[in-house]
This record gives structure tokens, C-alpha cells and sequence, in this order.
């Protein structure tokens, strides 16, 4: 890796070294062409249980690939009673209801976009503020316009469990509407719904 001194790394050598650990991911926005997803309402795929709060009802094409089913729809819950967890639900045969159907909740599109790693996933620990600073510039959490997000890197909360979770399956996780923020993690038929708090 170029370094600016003996032993810092300079931060285009940095970027490239975040651009080379980008994961695939797919931000869903209120805007666009490729309709993706229902926001709210009261979800595709059934709840478990009255006490259950929809979020988000996924076409599961959108996934990026290898990262859960790949066809049907996943509808994501939270458990209003715990605050903690949830339920992802999915149904292989099921479809979204059309983008214009008179429904409540929101229709969502999909728009592809590299995720780039937090500076977290640096072990060396080279990542400085510089890279913080591109990397705050690039990550969903700090935009405006981003409702929820399918893939990709997941956030350093403050809990600590960043990296227990390096190696598995993020499929989605929610930015509108939060506290809470909702993940989805698994892939299969086995799904960990969690809700984050700061």
C-alpha cells in the first residue's frame, strides 16, 4: 500500500483499498424506475402475530445476488412488545402489489450502488479521519433520500458487535422512520430480525 510517510497510508490508497471491499447493495428511494418495494402498510407477506409492526415488504429479485431468496417476497416486522427483535417473513409465490395500487404505505425503487466498508473493517487499523470523512460521504445513514437499504456493509453501532457480524448476510436494513433501526441478517429460510437504538 503507497504511503504518504513511514506510516500512514495516503488516502486515495485507502479508497482503493475500500473500493476493493465493496459489497454489492441496492438502496430503496421514494423515486425511480425500478419499483422494489412496499414501505408501511400492512405488509405482503403476513405477520405472526397482531403485535407485530411492517416495515418493509421486499421483491426478493432485488437482493443482491447470493444473499437470500431470490424470488417471492420478504416482509420484515418488528416485535412491538420487546423492542429488541422481529420476524421476516417469506412467501416464494407471492408478488408486490402493483406501485399503484390504492394501498397504504409507500411504493419504493431500487437504485444499485457499491457499499463501502466502514472504517471499521480496516484491521490495521490504518483508516483515519480522512477516510471516515469519504467513506461518512458515501454511507446511506447519511443521506436524505435513502428509506432502506439491501445488502452492503453494516453500520458500526455503538454496541459493539460490529465485528462478530463481519461475516454475515446483511439483506436489509431500514433508515426512514428510525429509532429504531431495523436489520435483517440470514439468508435461506432462517432470518434474525433486529431493532438498534443509540
Amino acid at each position: 500500500m503507497a504511503r504518504s510517510d513511514d506510516s500512514a497510508p495516503t488516502v486515495s490508497a485507502l479508497i482503493a483499498q475500500a473500493d476493493a471491499l465493496a459489497r454489492a447493495s441496492v438502496l430503496l428511494k421514494r423515486d425511480g424506475e425500478k419499483f422494489a418495494a412496499w414501505w408501511g402498510g400492512p405488509g405482503v407477506v403476513t405477520a405472526p402475530d397482531a403485535n407485530h409492526r411492517h416495515w418493509l415488504s421486499i421483491d426478493c429479485r432485488f437482493l443482491p445476488e447470493g444473499l437470500g431468496p431470490d424470488s417471492g417476497v420478504l416482509s420484515i416486522y418488528t416485535d412491538e412488545e420487546d423492542g429488541e427483535s422481529g420476524f421476516a417473513v417469506h412467501d416464494p409465490q407471492a408478488r408486490l402489489p402493483r406501485a399503484d395500487a390504492p394501498l397504504e404505505g409507500e411504493p419504493l425503487y431500487a437504485h444499485p450502488s457499491p457499499s463501502l466498508p466502514p472504517p471499521d473493517a480496516f484491521d490495521d487499523g490504518d483508516a483515519d479521519d480522512a477516510y471516515l470523512v469519504h467513506w461518512q460521504a458515501h454511507c446511506p445513514m447519511y443521506a436524505d433520500d435513502i428509506v432502506a437499504v439491501l445488502g452492503g456493509w453494516h453500520f458500526p453501532w455503538p454496541d459493539g458487535d460490529w465485528e462478530q457480524n463481519r461475516e454475515r448476510a446483511l439483506l436489509a436494513w431500514t433508515l426512514d422512520e428510525s429509532e429504531p433501526w431495523v436489520e435483517v441478517w440470514g439468508g435461506g429460510a432462517a432470518f434474525q430480525v433486529m431493532q438498534r437504538v443509540t
